[in-house]
């Protein structure tokens, strides 16, 4: 039996993570409580999730992982649980669609706020790729039936957008952060704050399965796999394959709600995701050159 490279592990395991957490819009759409109560619940789940990826991944050192975080983690605690509740609030006033789209320029959001805090440069690539984008956004926020509702849930897609790439910057400067405790961390924080706005006894049972389903198995899992793939692939090829869950996102809505996404959508989705996809090819290629160009001179 041909045993895999590093590669297609790397390939593998990322693409497991992307299919595994694709359906988390859908779930959302499915689940009927308000979005305060979807948050409580999710967030408990996914810190009891978290804590038992902790349990496997660090089996005699679980408390030793939580006590010793510091300075950086518990930024990150703060930051993940706004990013959290961005995006509950933005797929539950947008369509599932938008909010994908929006969440997918992450990287270019990390790359401005890298420049800003941690002074590194911007290639014109990435300027370019940042004004087509601004310009794909600007066209999926004109496209909706309800514009109020729709423009506050694209709002709090951007802003979703901008507490993930902190969280990135974030972890580029504090490069010791345990990422796996810090989302447990960050979820029981998140449910407690939420717990006075939240109707915890309001869930029914099918809803209830869906968080369960949600919190415990297909984000901690999702996660873990999406962090262990850069180990064994360039981040670059991770981010692209990342861009995926844009896409089958909405198709899972589609096929079982049939939530159509709108023209400009489309229009606007296909300006981001192309200059996403070109932006992270062109990176990737040209980390392949200098690799190569350093092993010559060797």
């Amino acid at each position: 039996m041909p045993v895999l490279s590093q590669h297609a592990r790397g390939l593998i395991i990322t693409a497991l993570g992307v299919l595994i957490i694709s359906p988390d819009g859908l779930l959302t759409r499915l689940i009927l409580v308000d979005h305060w109560t979807l948050i409580f619940w999710r967030t408990l789940f996914l810190s009891f999730g978290m804590w038992l990826i902790v349990n496997l991944t660090y089996p005699n050192r679980t408390w030793q992982k939580y006590k010793s975080m510091g300075r950086g983690d518990a930024m990150m605690v703060l930051i993940y649980a706004m990013g959290t509740i961005s995006f509950i609030v933005a797929i539950t006033h947008t369509s599932v669609a938008n909010t994908l789209i929006i969440l997918s320029t992450t990287p270019l959001f990390a790359a401005f706020i890298g420049w800003i805090f941690l002074s590194e440069p911007i290639p014109v690539r990435t300027w370019c790729a940042i004004l087509l984008v601004g310009i794909g956004i600007f066209v999926i926020s004109s496209d909706s039936d309800n514009q109020a509702s729709s423009l506050f849930g694209d709002l709090a897609a951007m802003s979703g957008a901008f507490f993930l790439a902190t969280g990135f910057t974030v972890v580029r400067r504090f490069t010791a952060i345990s990422i796996f405790p810090v989302i447990s961390t960050s979820g029981l924080l998140t449910a407690l704050i939420i717990l006075p706005l939240a109707q915890p006894f309001s869930v029914t049972q099918s809803d209830m399965g869906y968080l369960l389903i949600m919190g415990i198995y297909m984000l901690p899992v999702a996660t873990a796999l999406m962090y262990l793939g850069p180990k064994y692939i360039p981040a670059p090829e991770v981010g692209l394959m990342l861009l995926l869950e844009s896409i089958l996102g909405p198709i899972w809505v589609w096929l079982v709600l049939g939530e159509q996404p709108g023209i400009r959508t489309f229009i606007g989705g296909a300006i981001i995701l192309s200059t996403l996809a070109i932006n992270t090819v062109w990176v990737l290629k040209s980390t392949r050159a200098r690799k190569l160009s350093v092993g010559a001179v060797v």
